[in-house]
């Protein structure tokens, strides 16, 4: 089984360089100053700069204004924007970069996910009052593999995964990809890269 896989919360170069290395296939950036991994955009942009990689390169933002989202993506070098929060209102027709959208599978009604517009992809995340996403808190898996089996949209699963539970959560859902941040951490902020290492290495050795 081949599954995407998402190392999120890089939030300093010398891990980007680190985990980029170990070839992911998206490398995902917080761009919202609530989170203790939010990164500088120009910092971000000068890192992205300074290395080679195949890897998706994906923003997080949390209730932005989508065209703005885009364009700072695009300066950036960005390739995807992934989206949190309540923006069904916006259309979607963005040029130059893939949209994902946060989702809370559990709290979903029948055809509720999507934008107006075109979507890439889910990512099905733990929902907290607390915290629009990266809480650590591992999500509904039946009702995330119900959507993974209703949806013709990729869904990434997320919430809670670690190399512990990364295989028995891929085995139950069945996700086009997976997204982890916090559980390859020493702490927010600062990946563990041995941790990083063996999550891809258990998603990939099927």
């Amino acid at each position: 089984m081949d599954v995407f896989v998402k190392i999120c919360g890089i939030a300093n170069r010398g891990d980007l360089e680190e985990v980029a290395a170990m070839k992911p296939n998206a490398l995902g950036f917080i761009l919202w100053p609530g989170s203790p991994r939010n990164v500088d955009p120009d910092a971000l942009a000068s890192w992205l700069r300074s290395i080679s990689t195949n890897a998706l390169k994906v923003g997080v933002f949390v209730n932005p204004d989508l065209k703005e989202a885009a364009r700072l993506a695009r300066r950036i070098g960005l390739d995807v924007v992934q989206v949190h929060g309540d923006i069904k209102s916006q259309a979607v027709d963005i040029d130059g970069v893939k949209i994902w959208q946060a989702v809370h599978a559990d709290r979903m009604k029948p055809g509720e996910a999507g934008l107006r517009g075109r979507v890439d992809a889910y990512v099905a995340d733990t929902y907290s009052k607390e915290m629009p996403g990266g809480t650590g808190k591992t999500g509904n898996w039946e009702a995330i593999r119900a959507l993974v089996q209703a949806s013709s949209t990729p869904v990434l699963l997320a919430g809670g995964l670690r190399p512990v539970n990364v295989r028995e959560a891929i085995s139950v859902v069945r996700p086009w990809g997976v997204d982890v941040s916090s559980g390859v951490e020493e702490r927010p902020g600062k990946k563990n890269l041995e941790q990083v290492r063996e999550f891809i290495r258990l998603c990939r050795t099927w």
